[in-house]
């Protein structure tokens, strides 16, 4: 993702600004002429009648001067402060957007450039991992090995919350879930060293999603789920069923120990008391469903964390089938 993917939207943006401020500038023109016009015809009738009234001609002929000037002199001024107004708004919005789009262009670039060494740190690792005879060096290789996992997946959802927020566009599909979640989401986490105990309860149904919007989102809750599990092996029960407007997945982290606002889940940069994380991953859930026209919620209650997504269906949707 380069720099040309946040260029796109801002100048999308500011020329529409453009063409809403140059209509409401005219707008606001059209109608300060038109009771510029109305009140010159309403002085003119004035100073018809009083002239039938017998006042002299000269006193009637300088207060209309009088009008016209006033008239005139208000109309101008509002006009003035009109185009004046607009124009330092405009000002000032093109240079935030350009130092908005300097800043997103180098957080992307950042990011981006960040994922080739940690993924090769990783990689590193888990070779010294597999040649290592020490058992005493055991817990440090796991604990870099971790460390990299968790920097890796915190640059990817960076990378995707920079580019959704930048115009970037998803590409839904009629994806079946139940075949999607059991062949392509738990197989990656019920393996290897962060095992976790999977019980799939899903309703097969056709809804609307983007895999790689899919993936990301199972992704984050599984990992918050290894990052704020308590005694015991990480449990999450995936139930799914639908109704005739949309199909609900509720993901429950079952042993949770997440202390937190509910009120405050899901929004930019919130971290709970005891959060391990940057404070991005259920905002960019809510992000990509938002983008696939669905919904989700977030409750931590009674040790566990509930996580509800709705999707819409497939008659719904009206996409191409898969």
């Amino acid at each position: 993702m380069g720099e040309g993917d946040f260029i796109k939207k801002p100048d999308r943006r500011f020329k529409l600004l453009v063409i809403i401020q140059g209509l409401w500038v005219v707008t606001l023109v059209v109608l300060a002429l038109w009771w510029g016009t109305l009140l010159k015809q309403q002085s003119d009738e004035i100073a018809g009648l009083q002239t039938q009234l017998g006042v002299p001609e000269s006193q009637v002929q300088s207060r209309l001067d009088r009008n016209l000037r006033m008239i005139e002199g208000e109309s101008g001024t509002f006009i003035l402060l009109i185009l004046v107004t607009n124009g330092i708004l405009l000002f000032f919005y093109a240079r935030d957007t350009r130092r908005s789009r300097s800043l997103e262009a180098f957080f992307a670039s950042i990011t981006h450039e960040l994922r080739t060494p940690l993924t090769s740190i990783r990689l590193q690792a888990e070779a010294l991992r597999d040649i290592e005879d020490n058992p005493k060096h055991t817990p440090y290789l796991n604990r870099l090995l971790e460390d990299a996992g968790r920097l890796e997946s915190q640059v990817q959802q960076t990378l995707e919350l920079a580019r959704i927020e930048g115009g970037g566009a998803l590409r839904p599909q009629v994806l079946p879930i139940r075949s999607f979640l059991q062949n392509r989401i738990i197989p990656q986490h019920t393996l290897g060293e962060n095992r976790l105990l999977i019980d799939l309860s899903v309703e097969e149904a056709r809804v609307l999603a983007d895999p790689s919007a899919m993936t990301m989102i199972l992704r984050n809750l599984f990992d918050n789920a290894l990052k704020y599990s308590g005694t015991g092996p990480t449990r999450i029960q995936l139930l799914g069923k639908s109704s005739d407007s949309h199909y609900q997945l509720k993901v429950i982290h079952e042993n949770s120990n997440f202390t937190g606002s509910t009120e405050s889940l899901g929004q930019l940069f919130y971290r709970g008391s005891n959060s391990q994380g940057a404070g991005v991953g259920l905002y960019l859930i809510r992000t990509l469903m938002n983008k696939m026209k669905g919904e989700a919620s977030f409750e931590p209650k009674d040790g566990r964390f509930v996580t509800e997504l709705d999707f819409p269906l497939e008659k719904d949707a009206g996409g191409p089938d898969a």
